[in-house]
């Protein structure tokens, strides 16, 4: 099957007066038709940094120095503005986290809204004023006709999402990334949104990738899931398979911190403790892996397959996997 998007080797560096931080080491990960893919991993592993790279969002000091973007064929690291601005919300569209922050304070919902369907399609401003109804309708919003005139800072952060999600599928985009979609909101709220976005998503026959920090969330709303660490996708699994045997030492230890938490009623955390700051030739965990041998801090390992279908970028991943070590 054609993927929708494939990401290969892709590197980032943020410029500052020390010398460049590498913040994406070779990140790879593929999205096919239809599907839901959540990539999970502590806050600061380089998860924000990749959504916005793929859509050419990211802007100085942030510089991409290797790797490529296939969608349809094309690599997007070569598109100009122009040509980005035609894919992004057509092709690829992106919600965020905190919505009021990319919501413009002195316009109206319904207006902003209505510029975001001109962005992209024919007719005039009466036409998308209809289609931004539609769209308020169509993200559950009470009384759309009346609310339409609301400003940002006189709705609820969960109607101010839906007005995000509501814009990221104005014009059905083939994949929609979601970045922390449901952070700043309470439970119900964010279970209201990601029902209804997970839901108008299969209806559009989209893709999703769906960035979060949640392993709980991810396990529910989709159907691959890709963990990363220090820039790179160190395992990917179907999500069944890799809650019943995650082969990574990162993939488990996050598990243990997912299930400590809830143990302790604190609600899940993909919270695995303080990360080493000391970059390493070899792999980039070895310094916090109870299970490391002399060749992980002197190579990096490749992500390769197991016979479970489990991508994983470990040395001892067939021993883990097999349970001769314990990680």
């Amino acid at each position: 099957m054609d993927a929708v998007l494939e990401v290969r080797d892709l590197h980032v560096e943020y410029l500052r007066d020390g010398g460049p931080a590498r913040v994406l080491n070779g990140a790879e990960l593929t999205v096919y038709p239809g599907e839901s893919l959540g990539v999970v991993g502590e806050s600061g592993v380089g998860k924000t940094v990749l959504v916005r790279a793929i859509l050419g969002l990211l802007e100085p000091p942030w510089r991409v120095t290797r790797g490529q973007v296939m969608y349809e064929g094309d690599d997007l690291l070569q598109r100009s503005e122009k040509e980005l601005r035609a894919i992004r919300g057509r092709g690829i569209a992106l919600t965020t986290h905190e919505p009021r922050k990319h919501l413009n304070p002195v316009a109206t919902i319904g207006e902003q809204l209505a510029n975001v369907v001109q962005a992209h399609g024919a007719g005039g401003y009466r036409q998308a004023q209809t289609r931004a109804l539609e769209l308020l309708r169509m993200v559950g919003f009470p009384d759309p006709e009346a609310r339409q005139t609301a400003y940002p800072h006189e709705l609820s952060g969960g109607m101010c999402q839906r007005v995000i999600i509501a814009m990221a599928l104005a014009h059905s985009p083939k994949l929609l990334m979601a970045d922390e979609p449901t952070a700043g909101l309470d439970v119900t709220i964010s279970l209201q949104v990601l029902d209804l976005m997970q839901g108008l998503v299969r209806e559009a026959g989209s893709s999703l990738l769906l960035v979060s920090r949640d392993l709980g969330v991810v396990a529910h709303y989709c159907q691959r899931v890709a963990v990363m660490y220090e820039g790179r996708i160190v395992e990917s699994a179907g999500v069944p398979a890799f809650f019943a045997g995650a082969t990574h030492p990162y993939s488990r230890r996050l598990l243990r911190a997912a299930a400590a938490a809830r143990d302790e009623r604190r609600g899940p955390t993909t919270s695995a403790g303080p990360r080493a700051a000391a970059a390493t030739a070899g792999c980039a965990y070895a310094p916090r892996c109870p299970v490391k041998v002399e060749r992980c801090a002197m190579e990096p390992p490749a992500l390769e397959p197991l016979a479970s279908g489990h991508l994983v970028r470990c040395f001892l991943k067939a021993d883990i996997a097999a349970g001769r070590v314990t990680a």
